[in-house]
């Protein structure tokens, strides 16, 4: 099994490809290409913990999308995630687990503050802020890490548009990072 992180990816909301400059013609084309990439990377099997902002409109519309995703799909709860919807939603069984504010994991010698808000734990070496919410912007401190679909970090793994994160490649640009964290950290102590 697999686990995969993924944010914003707004389903249904017509005004995203505006509002975040999404290499799309239409939200048809979007939606598609983005169950496409996230199919072709998750597995029956695997767990995908969505960061959220998953899809706008009702029970309906998260029906729809859902059922044409692979997975086990961890929600952590977004700002546009509606309450009443991800109820329905979960009552249903559609999602696997749910998270009103965030679940921390422990992978590797991190620890993992998933969220859909970034979190400011200042600079800790291997205590890290992953979430979404940004879109295309970033966090305040290097240990901030943004998934979501729209961010650079999400882009930089050259993967179609949409594809969620592997957390084993997460887990590598983490120890890459790691460096700057602990070189930061010790300049704060004075060490």
């Amino acid at each position: 099994m697999s686990v995969f992180l993924i944010s914003d990816q707004h389903f249904r909301h017509s005004n995203i490809l505006e509002f975040e400059d999404r290499p799309f013609n239409s939200l048809d084309e979007m939606e598609s290409s983005m169950i496409k990439a996230w199919n072709d990377v998750v597995g029956k099997n695997d767990e995908v913990i969505m960061l959220g902002d998953f899809c706008f409109g009702g029970h309906a519309a998260w029906i729809e999308i859902l059922d044409q995703l692979k997975g086990k799909i961890t929600l952590i709860k977004g700002n546009h995630d509606k309450s009443k919807v991800t109820s329905r939603v979960i009552k249903e069984g559609l999602i696997h687990e749910y998270h009103p504010l965030g679940k921390i994991i422990k992978v590797d010698k991190h620890i993992l503050n998933l969220s859909h808000y970034p979190l400011e734990i200042g600079v800790r070496p291997r205590n890290w802020s992953i979430h979404g919410h940004l879109h295309q912007n970033n966090g305040l401190y290097p240990n901030m890490v943004n998934v979501g679909v729209d961010n650079d970090f999400a882009k930089s793994f050259n993967l179609p548009f949409g594809t969620p994160v592997a957390l084993e490649e997460l887990v590598k640009e983490l120890n890459e990072l790691l460096p700057v964290i602990e070189e930061l950290f010790q300049q704060e102590r004075g060490i």
